[in-house]
């Protein structure tokens, strides 16, 4: 009798290509854990229960392999490592939800381990027990056709002492409990938090690949010399001032990797918005890729989506200078957020969208231009689909672009996982921004004199305008004062954006608006109009929410700002007079009461930001560009004596206790961004291309092959991204629901959604997404 792991593919092979695609990821003294853990993760299919389940594709219980494949890997680590190691409690974690999301230890374990009986076991883990033993009754009765394959396992004498060992199950949960209430005394700590991530990502990326049978491409990494080559070609000597700065903090910052590179794994970047730290740090992590030997993946982690592709076509721009790029593009370089278009180009193989995806989401590229969310969600976290990729971490130079976008109240748990990741991953970081932030603070600077280049420019002021203006007064104040410029004014609500467009369409202006109660689609589509507009010297006014403060490549004569924190007041002014075209561009800073008096940054910042900002500004006249620097520091140095981290001191209290989903702040709860409830993600059948979509999307559940399935929903996700808004849950009643999809028909578009201001809400609506 054979044994198969899936169709066509032998358990032995499929074992062994689990074992030899991820070991060399593991660090040589945890190779012999991996071992157990590849070698023992699929245990259980040596039943003629799984193996009927892959001839007839009727499943039942007795045909479930995790379980007890958990057990003979805790089995087999208790052998040999003994019961006063924590290594056989990872292997039988790690095991046990390698088709799941990761659960605490004790979630599957008794509630003692002396004198235990069923009663202490969870009901869940009893059936699972009761299944078990009937899966090794099965492998008794065909011990001979298993054997070879155990021995060829190394785990033979293992393998019999466990199938003929009486209560054998219990007796491993026990010793296990055991390890898991000594361990939260004395063998927890963040350490095993990251040995036990490491085993889990080598495990499941590798089953993954080996199920499907993808070939894995060789990552390609180029070279600091070639690259700069191309792009001295591309960009030629500075011809203005701005250029001769951008050149000036290249030339500086790359000898300074040279020099100091060995100093610290930490190093950063500090540089006004505009100065081209996109290039000059990407430039930097090849350097520095170059002086610690080469062949490093380069992580390129930023806040936005928008910012992504943005700063993904200028590398890639680059990357296409290299003779062999083209025809293996996805090897060099991908990009991977949850917008981005599932495509793998390479020479050696046409790759389907599903081994596309599993290619992206494993970071298989030299280059991943990605978000702070998959960076920070992979490295804190329990989500089987983003630990895959925990391994392609290790080893690799982090750049972390604008990370003062991050929720304050994170600071402190962002700050410990990036330098634990240092530490235990080998991870080197360059941290860039215009707006320093209280993480990593000890970064060795490589701008040394970066303090210099803010007091060079005198691109903007800012203009503190802090008396309480309702929407109506602002909106007079601003047509009363309108001179022959273009003019960007960014509001902090939905509801607040609205009112201020509509009150200023009826100007002799062209008046354009912009935020996320718009398809994606369609602001895509505006952005390019607002920029040729621009381009153009068209006088335009654009009424905006937060979505243009980064990312978003415009440049205006006048920015004026609803009173926010001051690292966003900031963001918004490097949207003004961004390539120094006048002599200076004004920033104004007004404070927006709603008819209640109360601030409209209140309802998304809270109350302490708002007034740290406010306090700070106030009573200023002007603020010079020179001086945003001492300001910023200013802001976050207040903003760390009155911003709480309790949160995110338990997070990290979880991670050092290995606490994966029962405490109110266990790892599983960790999230970047955070869900509104109240909200419902809602497709437009606007136009034929999203009609189409829909059609396709209902074919899905007439599709019985998951692999089928999986490639059309890939072939048409981007076109549900482009049409898909989050909308207040309270209009509900206005969709229609069908088969997992919340939609608005063709026919419902002109009554709900408006070309240019987008869905059609209640004027009262306070909506505070942006």
């Amino acid at each position: 009798m054979k044994y198969y792991s899936h169709p066509g593919k032998l358990m032995i092979e499929h074992l062994t290509e689990v074992r030899d695609i991820s070991i060399e990821q593991v660090p040589c003294e945890y190779e012999e854990a991996y071992q157990i853990v590849s070698l023992c993760h699929d245990f259980g299919k040596y039943t003629t229960y799984f193996q009927g389940y892959l001839k007839n594709k009727k499943k039942s219980k007795l045909s479930n392999h995790g379980f007890i494949s958990a057990v003979f890997g805790g089995y087999i680590g208790l052998k040999r490592y003994g019961e006063g190691n924590i290594l056989p409690l990872i292997i039988y974690n790690t095991i046990l939800h390698h088709h799941g999301n990761l659960e605490s230890f004790s979630t599957n374990l008794p509630n003692k381990f002396k004198d235990i009986s069923r009663i202490n076991f969870p009901m869940k883990v009893v059936e699972k027990i009761d299944i078990g033993y009937k899966q090794i009754e099965d492998m008794k009765k065909n011990m001979k056709f298993i054997k070879p394959d155990m021995e060829n396992l190394n785990f033979l004498e293992e393998f019999e002492q466990f199938i003929l060992e009486e209560n054998v199950i219990e007796n491993t949960l026990a010793k296990l409990r055991k390890l898991d209430l000594l361990s939260v005394r004395s063998l927890k700590s963040e350490q095993n938090y990251f040995v036990h991530q490491i085993l889990y990502s080598a495990l499941i990326s590798a089953d993954k690949i080996s199920a499907s049978n993808t070939l894995i491409p060789k990552e390609m990494y180029a070279d600091y010399e070639t690259l700069n080559t191309i792009r001295n070609d591309k960009f030629g000597k500075p011809t203005n001032a701005i250029n001769q700065i951008r050149t000036e903090i290249f030339d500086k910052v790359l000898e300074n990797i040279e020099q100091n590179y060995d100093k610290s794994n930490i190093l950063s970047i500090t540089a006004p918005t505009g100065t081209g730290k996109t290039v000059t740090g990407f430039f930097a992590a090849l350097k520095l890729n170059e002086m610690l030997g080469g062949d490093r993946k380069i992580i390129y982690s930023l806040p936005f989506t928008s910012i992504i592709e943005q700063n993904y076509d200028v590398l890639f721009d680059i990357f296409k200078g290299m003779d062999s790029f083209e025809k293996n593009y996805s090897s060099y370089i991908i990009k991977h957020h949850n917008l981005s278009t599932v495509e793998y180009e390479s020479e050696y193989r046409d790759y389907t969208k599903t081994e596309a995806e599993l290619l992206i989401e494993n970071w298989s590229s030299g280059v991943v231009v990605t978000t702070f969310v998959q960076l920070l969600e992979t490295l804190v976290g329990t989500r089987n689909r983003m630990i895959k990729k925990f391994n392609s971490i290790k080893g690799s130079i982090i750049i972390l672009d604008e990370i003062q976008a991050i929720d304050i109240k994170y600071f402190k748990l962002v700050d410990y996982i990036l330098r634990k990741a240092c530490e235990y991953l080998d991870v080197n970081i360059i941290i860039m921004t215009a707006t320093k932030p209280l993480i990593l603070t000890d970064a060795l600077e490589l701008l040394d004199d970066s303090e210099k280049y803010y007091r060079s420019f005198q691109r903007t002021r800012l203009l503190p305008r802090l008396e309480n203006f309702t929407v109506d007064e602002f909106v007079n104040e601003i047509i009363e004062n309108l001179d022959d410029k273009s003019y960007m004014i960014v509001c902090n609500t939905i509801r607040q954006s609205l009112e201020v467009y509509r009150k200023l369409r009826d100007t002799d202006r062209k008046v354009y608006y912009l935020s996320t109660n718009i398809l994606p689609i369609h602001r895509s589509e505006r952005i390019k109009e607002i920029e040729e507009q621009l381009r153009c010297n068209e006088n335009i006014i654009l009424v905006s929410t937060q979505v243009v403060e980064a990312g978003v490549d415009l440049d205006f004569d006048v920015v004026i700002r609803d009173i926010g924190p001051i690292d966003s007041v900031i963001q918004c002014a490097g949207r003004c007079n961004r390539n120094n075209r006048n002599e200076v561009g004004d920033v104004y800073i007004y404070s927006i009461v709603d008819e209640t008096g109360k601030n409209f940054g209140n309802y998304v910042y809270g109350n302490t930001l708002v007034s740290i900002s406010k306090e700070i500004l106030q009573g200023k006249e002007a603020i010079n560009e020179e001086e945003y620097f001492k300001l910023i520091n200013e802001y976050f140095n207040q903003i760390k004596q009155n911003k709480s981290q309790d949160m995110s001191r338990k997070f990290i209290e979880s991670i050092e206790i290995l606490d994966f989903s029962e405490g109110e702040y266990s790892i599983n709860r960790f999230s970047l961004i955070q869900n509104n409830p109240g909200y419902i993600d809602v497709f437009f059948i606007y136009d034929n291309r999203a009609e189409k979509a829909y059609e396709n999307y209902l074919k899905l559940s007439g599709i019985e092959n998951i692999n089928k399935k999986r490639e059309l929903y890939l072939d048409i996700q981007r076109d549900l991204k482009d049409y898909t808004l989050s909308i207040p849950s309270k209009y509900f009643r206005s969709f229609t629901a069908d088969r997992g999809m919340i939609f608005l028909p063709k026919e419902g578009i002109e009554q709900f959604y408006d070309d240019e201001i987008g869905f059609k809400r209640d004027e009262e609506d306070e909506c505070m997404i942006f």
